[in-house]
């Protein structure tokens, strides 16, 4: 696989796993336009490396502050959240693996941009609200990040919708984001929440795909020079995207991405029955 290949799928992948946008939808996408074939477990594993960090980097003083409070609101919420994934992702697995060799990922895309139009129209009625500002590292938060304005309820809406997000072209962060919004939740608290979230969905995903390195199922021709600079690209990439995501939460510009997701499931219409480029 060429270097520059490696790098697209390194930028998109660290930009689409944060930004609504599905980072598998788009990687599918990606693989058929590259016309990628055999197996690319080795370097999903690389890149979603990447992205983990990117997410540890971005948010270091507050999980070192949930570490320090094992038991505060937020971390409750949060594994609270973590359960209706679970359940989900293994409920749906054999569907979700299916999905990956049909037409499913244009369903998702359009599917992802609904919620996201649906939750900006809703998010619209909250008050404005001090976000966060920047300086030093990547944030500067205000708030108490172990208490986070969450409750039951809206935890186990939120981790229902991670788990749906199994899905190709159903965006995790879009998905989380929005059902937050659309339940009541604070607009910085849901997008940190959403981020945080991440961390055991991304380190679950993780392991299983390093058992089928472990079990020699990572034969993939690509050389470790190759691996890192997709690592490298992955990870700046999650970092920016991460910043953009909360910016546009904060000045209510979700419905842009909806409009570029639409426009991506017509392409794909389009190409499918009428170009065929790939």
């Amino acid at each position: 696989m060429a270097i520059w290949i490696i790098i697209i799928l390194g930028i998109v992948q660290g930009a689409s796993e944060f930004l609504p946008i599905s980072s598998s939808g788009h990687l599918v996408v990606l693989y058929n336009i590259f016309n990628v074939e055999g197996n690319t477990i080795l370097l999903s594993v690389i890149l979603h490396v990447a992205t983990l960090l990117a997410v540890v980097f971005c948010y270091f003083n507050d999980i070192i502050m949930l570490i320090k409070n094992p038991f505060c609101k937020t971390n409750k919420m949060l594994v609270l959240a973590t359960l209706p994934t679970i359940v989900l992702v293994l409920i749906l697995k054999k569907f979700v693996e299916s999905s990956f060799g049909n037409n499913f990922v244009i369903v998702g895309f359009l599917i992802t941009a609904v919620v996201l139009s649906i939750s900006q129209m809703l998010e619209n009625r909250q008050n404005k609200s001090t976000f966060c500002t920047t300086s030093g590292n990547i944030l500067t938060k205000t708030r108490d990040i172990t208490n986070l304005n969450i409750n039951f309820k809206q935890a186990l809406l939120i981790g229902t919708a991670q788990g749906i997000a199994v899905f190709p072209g159903i965006s995790r962060s879009g998905s989380t984001i929005a059902i937050g919004l659309m339940c009541g939740v604070n607009k910085s608290d849901v997008a940190d929440f959403s981020f945080l979230l991440s961390l055991p969905i991304i380190l679950g995903g993780l392991l299983f795909e390093l058992i089928d390195v472990f079990k020699g199922e990572a034969n993939l021709n690509i050389g470790w020079f190759n691996l890192s600079v997709g690592f490298l690209f992955s990870f700046i990439s999650g970092l920016v995207c991460i910043k953009l995501m909360l910016k546009f939460v904060k000045n209510k510009k979700l419905t842009w991405f909806s409009v570029y997701l639409v426009l991506l499931s017509v392409f794909l219409i389009l190409n499918k029955f009428v170009l065929g480029w790939f």
